[in-house]
């Protein structure tokens, strides 16, 4: 089983979005996923179009009122899910109100029992440094990191890459970041290849890559969400479905040869 986590520390870079179309690229390849919600705003959640109990969610499970077998919602036969709500906007206080020791390892330690469930787990974070994204990161082997080419997607980067380096340090020696993820690109503008750049220069201080795939600006992303369909189903020959096969091909590539 591998735990990929889906982050970057501003917000409004498509994390959700990344995390959706993974997990169903990764359906599509026959694999079984869990698909994690650690985001107040669930929209990963809603976005697989079931319902679930708010009162059984991911604070539950980080403040270990409930198990991850209490709060799975099975969509189909390949993927299962842990839903978010929105009480995970007060879980920084409650952990720390509680006094919880290594808060930062419980969501590792309730995927320990899971490891022959499922094939890929796929982590969807807030943007911001907090307990949610500690964990993840503590229960991860690689990250995604989706940005924009702009100018706006510099700022951050440098701060998770002393977070992870800083989870590698103390808690998950294996944890690496698997690259960075231009979304919304336009290629036909110069604007968007010398951003392209500039993020290059950024991954290699984070000793990592820009994934030389690219997901292009299409409109038919956000209708196949609004239909809660995959890419795959609603648009199968469009070419941002191909841009995000290729990018889960040369994702699924660098993990094999870890």
């Amino acid at each position: 089983m591998k735990v990929i986590t889906v982050t970057n520390q501003k917000g409004g870079t498509g994390k959700t979005t990344t995390s959706l179309f993974l997990k169903d690229a990764l359906i599509e390849k026959g694999k079984k996923v869990l698909l994690i919600d650690l985001d107040q705003q669930a929209d990963a959640s809603y976005g697989t179009g079931v319902e679930y109990d708010p009162s059984q969610t991911t604070y539950e499970l980080l403040t270990q009122d409930l198990n991850l077998d209490d709060i799975l919602v099975h969509v189909n036969d390949q993927l299962d899910l842990a839903p978010a709500g929105n009480q995970m906007a007060k879980l920084d206080v409650t952990l720390t109100q509680d006094h919880m020791l290594d808060a930062q390892f419980i969501l590792s330690d309730k995927l320990e029992d899971y490891k022959n469930n499922y094939d890929y787990v796929i982590i969807d974070t807030p943007p911001a440094l907090s307990m949610a994204v500690m964990n993840a990161l503590t229960a991860s082997d690689t990250v995604v990191v989706p940005t924009q080419a702009d100018l706006f997607s510099l700022k951050g980067l440098g701060d998770l890459g002393s977070t992870v380096a800083a989870i590698k340090r103390r808690s998950n020696p294996k944890l690496t970041i698997a690259g960075i993820l231009i979304g919304r690109y336009n290629s036909r503008t110069i604007f968007s290849k010398a951003m392209t750049t500039a993020l290059t220069e950024a991954a290699q201080s984070l000793q990592t890559h820009v994934f030389e795939t690219k997901i292009r600006e299409a409109i038919s992303v956000k209708e196949s969400q609004n239909a809660f369909q995959s890419i795959f189903e609603y648009d199968p020959k469009s070419k941002v479905t191909h841009d995000i096969s290729n990018f889960v091909d040369e994702l699924l590539g660098e993990l094999e040869n870890e």
